[in-house]
């Protein structure tokens, strides 16, 4: 039989800022912009518990919680965080599979009882970094990663083959992966909220409402999921943006910014060990227009002579709300790091420790 621990950090930024500043402890603490529009990354339950939520708008979340303590994202210490939870997990599987930063799937079937396993991992990041997060054991991927989320924060939680089909039933039809919130509204209108009533849909209806993913979430439903741990996650794109206090209108600010973001993703080109070969310009105009242009690498060209001319192919007199840099088309991924975030596509039951696993 299958075991899969699934690992969540919890409010992970947010956590990693209080864990740097003690005095930020049990304070509403909003990471992801300090201007009026950004984009919430993480925040710290003392937050949430005032509605906010992660990729809420910035001013939304002020507007909500006018006490909160807004941060700038440092993603570089974050990486460093990672990294050293990552060794941690490291040393109890061979097989696991990284979700961003802040995640990650440990195939534990060699283990004859995993739960204790599991606890220990808990307690050494807890000790070790000084970080809770909420693990979740069971025979596949999909219920390992609700088991997870079932009691958060610091949760450790196990789903059985014998008990799976009751916790399921229960849940919000959310709870599934692959289930987001345009999903959602989509299956309200047919009147179904929960896990349980997703089961009156058959196989044919499923399909038709969600495509090709309509037969993984058909069987997610009920408990089955056949997916194993993909070790090599390689990098497809990395890519950094930011979102302006006011509006750019001139062709050289912009540029300086364009600059400036391109370094940084430089640096997590030469981190990853990958060599991309088209760079891509992100511009987002002041009524939300999104347009994107990019070029390929050319022979005696340079990244900064790239993205002049990417730059100068776009028209400011509109204004600028947003820029982002990202590299993509890799030559030779020589590293089996973990994946980065694509900054681009810019989100119980009590614990069963028993015999089982």
């Amino acid at each position: 039989m299958k075991k899969f621990l699934h690992l969540d950090l919890d409010a992970f930024f947010a956590s990693v800022e209080q864990f740097d500043h003690p005095e930020l402890r049990g304070k509403p603490v909003i990471v992801g912009g300090t201007g009026r529009r950004g984009v919430v990354s993480t925040c710290s339950y003392e937050a949430r518990a005032y509605g906010v939520r992660s990729a809420m708008p910035v001013a939304l979340a002020r507007k909500k919680c006018p006490q909160g303590i807004f941060l700038p994202v440092r993603y570089a210490r974050y990486q460093e965080i990672s990294a050293e939870i990552r060794r941690i997990y490291q040393q109890y599987a061979e097989r696991y599979q990284t979700v961003g930063l802040d995640e990650a799937y440990l195939d534990v079937s060699h283990y004859a009882n995993a739960v204790p396993v599991g606890r220990e991992i808990k307690q050494r990041i807890k000790k070790e970094v000084g970080l809770t997060c909420s693990i979740g054991l069971s025979y596949n991927m999909s219920l390992a990663k609700i088991a997870s989320d079932l009691r958060k924060p610091d949760a450790f939680v196990v789903i059985r083959p014998e008990s799976a089909l009751d916790i399921l039933r229960t849940l919000p039809i959310g709870s599934l992966h692959g289930i987001g919130k345009k999903s959602q509204e989509l299956l309200a209108k047919k009147q179904i909220f929960t896990v349980e009533q997703f089961w009156q849909l058959s196989l044919e209806e499923v399909v038709q409402l969600f495509g090709k993913m309509g037969y993984s979430l058909y069987e997610r439903a009920r408990g089955r999921d056949d997916r194993e741990i993909v070790m090599d996650r390689s990098v497809k794109s990395l890519s950094r943006e930011t979102t302006l206090t006011d509006n750019l209108f001139d062709r050289d600010a912009v540029l300086q910014l364009a600059r400036q973001l391109l370094q940084e993703v430089m640096q997590d080109v030469k981190e990853e060990g990958v060599h991309p070969q088209t760079l891509t310009l992100k511009i987002k105009y002041a009524d939300f227009t999104l347009r994107t242009k990019q070029r390929r690498i050319e022979s005696g060209i340079g990244w900064e002579q790239l993205l002049e001319s990417l730059v100068d192919s776009f028209d400011y007199a509109p204004g600028i709300r947003l820029v982002g840099v990202g590299f993509s088309n890799f030559l030779d991924q020589s590293q089996s790091r973990y994946e980065q975030l694509d900054l681009f596509s810019l989100l119980a039951r009590r614990d069963e420790s028993q015999q089982y696993f």
